[in-house]
């Protein structure tokens, strides 16, 4: 036998073992792409609830609109915008834009995010109970069985005992943005599903952002700025991208912006180094990915009734959009700090303390 016909024979034997191999993982990997395509699936539904006309005018029902357009317009006057200390970032009575000019409309959404943190919505640690005013212990999840937690979407229902006197308490992990506007309270999924109902109902062009780590923000398209910002409602932050990787220690995969122009991987926007974050992008082929956001997104811009010249205009902008997230994020040297919605234990349990630990 030559070497050749031996080499040969070698690489032919580990072809057969690889195939043999990748046969027996392509089960797995079908599941993992169906359910990574239902959770997409199921983004695109929760934005699509924002552009009901019901839902807007309940929003700007609740949110002092002339007040904030006020508050927009005096920032504006100001005719400069300096940042915050990096250490008074959640603590700032209106978050800070990093760029040097502002418009009457991104001073405006300054005042809505800081408006939604201090006076409208309330963050829920544990349930206290009524009868001993002292916290209730987390005991299981149930489903939705009454008739307000159906209609109020409640995707789950968390169930607290007291020790004290031993009553039960339900907290509904409610998904319609119309109840969020009643209970004004929850966690940060009903933080930013809120929020980007109301930025909606502003008249922003507003995305819901989905991070796989456990954490939802909202992105808000500046015109004066031709960009989407960062906005996080439970924050109190716009643009300020790198907070979660930087300031809270997160381990980011994906985060995907959904809003009913279409879907977008903006993970880039959100990570120094791409390269570093790769390895840890399992879950689906990113050749996959790529396909089914732009598959979704034509499917979602046809049935949106999006005219050809819309279309157009959208796709040049995914273009540009693409160009920026090709390059690395933007680090403008700040120490950002770590988590500060949530009790302590609750943060330092999900590793989110960052720079603060």
């Amino acid at each position: 036998t030559t070497p050749t016909t031996t080499t040969d024979a070698t690489k032919e034997a580990i072809a057969r073992v690889a195939r043999r191999t990748f046969a027996s993982l392509e089960p797995e990997m079908r599941r993992q792409r169906e359910r990574f395509e239902q959770r997409l699936r199921s983004g695109i539904d929760t934005v699509m609830k924002y552009e009901d006309d019901v839902c807007q005018v309940c929003a700007l029902s609740v949110i002092p609109v002339e007040e904030l357009r006020a508050k927009g317009r005096a920032l504006a006057s100001d005719g400069a915008v300096t940042d915050a200390a990096p250490a008074a970032v959640a603590e700032a009575t209106e978050p800070t834009l990093t760029e040097l000019t502002m418009s009457v409309e991104d001073g405006t959404l300054l005042a809505l995010l800081a408006w939604f943190k201090n006076d409208f919505f309330t963050w829920v640690n544990a349930i206290k109970c009524e009868k001993c005013d002292v916290d209730m212990t987390y005991t299981r999840t149930d489903s939705a069985t009454t008739d307000e937690e159906r209609e109020g979407q409640a995707g789950r229902v968390e169930v607290y005992s007291c020790a004290s006197c031993s009553a039960l308490a339900k907290f509904p992990r409610f998904n319609s943005p119309v109840k969020l506007l009643e209970t004004r309270r929850g966690r940060c999924g009903e933080w930013a599903n809120a929020f980007t109902l109301c930025a909606r109902a502003m008249g922003y062009r507003a995305r819901w952002c989905l991070d796989w780590t456990d954490h939802v923000w909202t992105e808000v398209w500046s015109e004066n700025q031709r960009a989407w910002l960062h906005c996080d409602s439970c924050e109190n932050v716009c643009d300020k991208p790198l907070l979660y990787e930087q300031g809270w220690g997160k381990k980011l995969t994906y985060v995907i912006a959904f809003s009913v122009e279409g879907i977008v991987d903006v993970t880039r926007r959100y990570v120094k180094d791409m390269n570093v974050v790769r390895p840890r992008r399992g879950e689906v082929y990113e050749v996959w990915l790529k396909q089914t956001l732009k598959s979704l997104t034509d499917e979602l811009r046809i049935k949106r009734g999006f005219l050809p010249d819309e279309i157009q205009h959208l796709e040049r902008e995914d273009a540009r959009e693409q160009e920026e997230l090709s390059l690395d994020a933007k680090d403008v040297g700040e120490s950002l700090p770590g988590r500060r919605s949530g009790s302590i234990a609750w943060r330092r349990a999900r590793g989110e303390l960052g720079n603060d630990s």
